[in-house]
């Protein structure tokens, strides 16, 4: 090769090595400069510190909240977890007069997916991608992050064993309707699971006929589904529908005498939390939805009698264990507005709002 091509080639080559030096020094000046960002910034942990507490509304029994509560203080024990217990249909009323004030009081939200749907509808919830998510069954992340589910339960027929026989119990939704049931069955006046679940089950109209007839048989309103178990083993009535398997369960362990049967199929509903849009504690709420899904939060929830949701974790009992295990469970999704779905439920059913 000539001088000159050398010379030429040296030209080339040159710049371009130059310009390479540069592209790999910015890449690194801004890798370094991100770096020193974060290191510069508060983590979540040291924010979470300095807020020092956090604010849940829930419908979680507060002996289940206990027993959660004690997991989340052994591992954020500058954390000040505030839990304020609300039936589902209170806790909507209280969040959305809040909401249409200007300022939700609350962090973090716990309510079944009705409710967190119609929170969302609301312009209430923000979105969160929590890296716990990934590890729950199929099926329990709202689309948009904006709510999470935590627990399942099912639910099914509940009887006081000293007044009725195991016999004699109801077995399925249709036998609720027969004539000898008629004032002798308790049911929740807080969630409208009796008519959602029906119309996802049988379609609107037959769900709609349905709670009609259960109207006719003068169910016992109940506010939360902890009071109507209580109440069911302590002889106020003998039969408890539509209510949740864990709670009967919690009982039996007790010695309560309470049973219950599945239907066919079971309804399977979750709850779940979300964190409020502008939540007062911010980094104190996203740890306390991480840890609701972590694998220390879903063990606490499983001491406290709760089904969880994360992968690998098992029921609280063998009987629960089994009835997953069965498959024949139909989950009981949200669908349309609930609050219309609610004044149906109870106007149906002839419960006084």
């Amino acid at each position: 090769m000539n001088d000159e091509s050398q010379r030429q080639k040296h030209e080339t080559v040159v710049p371009c090595v130059r310009y390479l030096r540069l592209v790999v020094a910015a890449v690194f000046l801004a890798f370094s400069l991100a770096v020193a960002a974060r290191a510069q910034s508060p983590s979540a942990i040291d924010q979470a510190r300095k807020e020092g507490a956090v604010v849940f509304y829930s419908t979680m029994s507060v002996t289940v909240f206990e027993t959660f509560q004690k997991a989340f203080k052994e591992k954020y024990p500058f954390i000040n977890l505030q839990h304020i217990y609300l039936s589902s249909s209170r806790q909507v009323a209280r969040v959305m007069l809040e909401h249409r004030g200007g300022k939700i009081q609350a962090d973090v939200l716990g309510n079944s997916p009705d409710g967190l749907s119609y929170y969302k509808e609301q312009k209430v919830l923000g979105s969160h991608d929590s890296p716990e998510a990934k590890a729950l069954i199929e099926g329990s992340v709202d689309a948009d992050r904006q709510w999470f589910g935590i627990t399942t339960d099912f639910l099914i027929t509940a009887f006081n064993t000293r007044a009725l026989a195991r016999a004699k119990a109801p077995k399925n939704y249709d036998e609720y309707l027969n004539p000898e049931f008629k004032g002798q069955m308790a049911i929740n006046s807080s969630v409208a699971y009796a008519l959602t679940g029906m119309a996802s089950l049988r379609g609107a109209e037959q769900a709609r006929i349905y709670a009609k007839k259960l109207g006719q048989q003068d169910p016992r309103p109940v506010e939360g589904f902890t009071h109507m178990t209580n109440l069911l083993a302590a002889g106020e009535y003998p039969l408890a529908i539509f209510t949740q398997v864990s709670k009967i369960e919690e009982l039996k362990k007790k010695g309560a005498p309470v049973d219950w049967l599945p239907a066919s199929p079971t309804f399977a509903v979750l709850a779940g939390v979300a964190l409020t849009q502008n939540p007062p504690h911010p980094a104190a709420a996203r740890l306390l939805v991480d840890f609701f899904l972590s694998t220390e939060g879903q063990q606490a929830l499983v001491r406290g009698g709760k089904i969880p949701l994360r992968k690998g974790i098992n029921a609280p009992t063998k009987n629960i264990d089994e009835l997953l295990a069965g498959g024949n469970l139909h989950v009981i999704r949200p669908s349309g507005d609930y609050s219309e779905a609610m004044k149906l439920y109870l106007q149906l059913l002839g419960i006084k709002s």
